[in-house]
């Protein structure tokens, strides 16, 4: 019979500032300080997010703009002054970045930090700021871009591939050989997804399923008939379950807390009939109530 370990990480804030927490929040000081931390705490992975340039649909409400971190660099400062907790991108938003480039920051952050690098990598939740960084692609299929850099990427970052070659609606290079490729092999790499092309790319591939923890089951069970499709097994793939957090020592307090932050604020947590679903669906209370 199989054991199934359960492991505990925790998110960053390398770019939340405006989004996910007020304006100022912290620094490259602060940040550090909190990996640091969370490595001494026993976390297996910190996650760092991914913005880039502030846009109008992110309906930031702060007068001051948001400081935003480059997740990479600040993944390599960490590994230097870490030990052995894992360093994830949560999410690297692929559709911005050359993949040839990114997989040489990879497989080099890879091999710095002694194989303690994860890479999530997502499409972005955000067109218009997509189109802001890129308006030469304004018209383009962000899911076919996306399939696109996340093949080249992994052909890249293959270690039973030497040189290689890659032609597509949206990427092409030719004869690249990088060296040298990642510590770990293969590199983990982690996705999110509800639609079937998203499952069926995570079958296919052996990818990381990033999910909500309250369709963490749901989501399981649809991906189920796909990975028999590709003779995988479900303990073949690792599932990060999110959610956000809010402890205190009453109930009541937990909820307050919750409601006042810039989390509750984005979700509309003040709005009649959605805190109790917010409550629900995230890890909102005492100590024992979460647990």
């Amino acid at each position: 019979e199989k054991v199934y370990k359960m492991k505990f990480d925790i998110e960053i804030p390398t770019s939340r500032e405006g989004m996910f927490v007020p304006v100022p929040f912290t620094g490259p000081k602060g940040i550090i300080q909190t990996i640091q931390f969370a490595e001494k705490l026993g976390y297996d992975t910190v996650w760092g997010t991914d913005f880039v340039n502030p846009s109008l649909k992110m309906g930031i409400p702060d007068s001051k703009p948001p400081n935003w971190y480059e997740l990479l660099i600040t993944l390599a400062y960490a590994a230097a002054v870490t030990d052995h907790i894992r360093l994830g991108t949560g999410v690297t938003l692929l559709n911005y970045r050359d993949p040839v480039i990114l997989a040489k920051q990879a497989a080099t952050l890879d091999c710095f930090s002694n194989g303690r690098f994860i890479m999530g990598l997502g499409i972005g939740g955000f067109r218009d700021e997509f189109e802001s960084i890129m308006p030469g692609q304004k018209g383009a299929h962000r899911g076919r871009m996306f399939e696109e850099k996340l093949e080249a990427l992994q052909l890249l970052l293959s270690h039973n591939e030497k040189e290689v070659s890659y032609k597509g609606e949206y990427v092409e290079f030719e004869h690249v050989s990088l060296n040298p490729k990642p510590v770990q092999n293969p590199l983990p790499i982690y996705v999110p997804g509800r639609n079937p092309d998203a499952l069926r790319r995570i079958a296919k591939l052996g990818l990381g399923y990033m999910i909500r923890a309250s369709q963490a089951r749901e989501r399981i069970e649809a991906l189920r008939p796909v990975l028999d499709e590709f003779n995988r097994d479900i303990s073949d793939i690792d599932f990060i379950a999110e959610a956000q957090v809010s402890l205190a020592n009453t109930h009541q307090a937990a909820v307050a807390r919750y409601k006042d932050s810039r989390m509750g604020y984005r979700n509309k947590a003040n709005e009649p009939g959605n805190i109790e679903k917010l409550v629900a669906d995230n890890w909102i209370g005492t100590i024992e109530e979460v647990a």
